[in-house]
């Protein structure tokens, strides 16, 4: 249309040749009214209507722009479905009062401005950038709080999770919360260099033999460990905490696994030196608790029932509240 008004405009500042008998002054007026009228015609075409109200093409572009603004490819259909859907929202805040002050929005962009550590200059030109002004944006602020009010009111009081229905899904999902066999490990060690010959080996030997002999004559393990270990868990008496099989090195795993709690082994050789284990406690394979896993699951029912109700009362109890008419 605009390009079509231009190349009138055009013509005429070129001066075309016209015939005066078919083209008076008042005939070429006529002529741009009958144009402007035909573009308004286009620009007006009405593409839908709610509860009788029209909804312009003009309206549809203008809506469009926006949403597809960073999301290139979005199809006309599904565009005009969310413009219907945010023209329902605003019926429903509108008829239901729904108010946000001046104060709930300030504090809505002061925290997108913490979270994403903004200035009010570096604000305003992300603003600019996406082609906003700081009212317009003030106006979309004020317009989500409203839907966030909306949908709170008209669905979250709606949504319950009961305890039995977390517990089916926690049953349904069982094998999902296994827990590996783990043991509470603590160990003393003389380390070895990479690639030590048979005195180097023979001498940590002859030593981690000690100091088995004095663990099996009753002196305290966190103590040995302490003054004697070549490891950085030494300052803690050895303790490695809880480790599951296939968290440690092959020879470690195997001779705790023959261990009982509050035993200790012969020295045991691995590749970084010659260890002394002991193993203070055992759990074997299970599954984690409900107790733990119970809120959680909660959490994640609750969201998808919330998707759920809230698609549905889009979809159909909203819609059936107006009647809307989408023209061809």
């Amino acid at each position: 249309m605009q390009n079509a008004k231009r190349k009138t405009v055009r013509a005429l500042k070129a001066g075309d040749r016209v015939p005066v008998c078919l083209l008076s002054f008042a005939f070429c007026l006529l002529t741009l009214s009958s144009a402007h009228r035909a573009g308004a015609a286009i620009v007006n075409r009405i593409v839908a209507t709610i509860d009788g109200e029209p909804l312009t093409l003009y309206e549809f572009t203008q809506f469009a722009d926006r949403a597809s603004r960073g999301r290139p490819g979005v199809d006309e259909k599904t565009l005009l479905d969310a413009m219907i859907t945010d023209k329902l929202l605003q019926k429903e805040i509108n008829e239901k009062g729904i108010i946000v002050r001046d104060e709930d929005v300030d504090q809505y962009i002061a925290s997108i401005k913490e979270r994403n550590k903004l200035t009010d200059e570096q604000l305003q030109q992300a603003l600019t950038q996406q082609g906003l002004t700081l009212d317009a944006y003030r106006k979309q602020v004020r317009e989500e709080i409203q839907k966030a009010q909306l949908i709170n009111r008209e669905i979250r009081g709606k949504v319950n999770v009961p305890p039995e229905e977390v517990e089916r899904y926690y049953q349904a999902h069982l094998s999902e919360y296994e827990t590996a066999e783990r043991m509470h490990l603590s160990h003393i060690v003389i380390r070895l260099p990479a690639g030590a010959d048979g005195a180097e080996v023979a001498a940590a030997q002859a030593r981690a033999d000690d100091l088995y002999q004095q663990l099996k004559k009753g002196a305290d393990f966190a103590e040995v460990a302490k003054q004697h270990s070549e490891d950085p868990a030494a300052k803690d008496g050895g303790d490695l905490g809880w480790l599951q099989r296939g968290e440690m090195l092959e020879p470690i795993e195997k001779g705790a696994g023959e261990l009982k709690p509050g035993q200790f082994s012969k020295p045991v050789r691995s590749d970084i030196g010659i260890h002394i284990l002991k193993l203070e406690a055992r759990e074997g394979a299970s599954h984690k608790s409900l107790e733990e896993l119970g809120p959680g699951i909660k959490e994640q029912l609750y969201n998808a029932a919330l998707e759920a109700r809230y698609e549905k009362w889009l979809s159909e109890e909203l819609r059936k509240r107006h009647a809307v008419e989408i023209n061809e």
